[in-house]
């Protein structure tokens, strides 16, 4: 089973976390969050970050997939650092249907997880003009 790994803003993280398990009326067990404080230094992240991906390795022995909110922003920057090609991937630009996806999936390997995650996260925008 593939496990989630959410590393974004500071409560954007844990909201995801509680609404995804709102609307899928469940505690979801592979799903990890790491929430990234305002005034944390990157040092401090990264250290975080890793001891989480570490836990993960070994309480599950599984494949990663990180979600994280916004490119170029810390905490993408610090996810990057953890991708391992075939074992730990990462997709910027979480949004609720990605998450949903991810987590539907899961049990698919990693590269079927990931493909079906980036097709949420586009299908779940809608563009309403008001000529529907």
């Amino acid at each position: 089973m593939v496990n989630i790994l959410v590393i974004a803003h500071s409560e954007i993280a844990n909201s995801f976390a509680y609404c995804v398990e709102h609307i899928l009326n469940k505690r979801v067990d592979n799903l990890h969050i790491l929430a990234v404080k305002k005034a944390e230094d990157t040092d401090s992240i990264l250290a975080r970050a890793r001891e989480l991906i570490d836990k993960i390795k070994h309480d599950y022995n599984d494949e990663v997939l990180i979600l994280s909110d916004l490119f170029g922003a810390t905490p993408c920057n610090i996810a990057q650092r953890l991708v391992e090609k075939d074992k730990i991937e990462l997709i910027s630009g979480l949004n609720l249907p990605m998450l949903i996806r991810a987590i539907s999936y899961a049990k698919n390997k990693l590269s079927d997880v990931v493909k079906k995650s980036l097709e949420g996260a586009v299908s779940g925008i809608v563009h309403f003009t008001g000529d529907e």
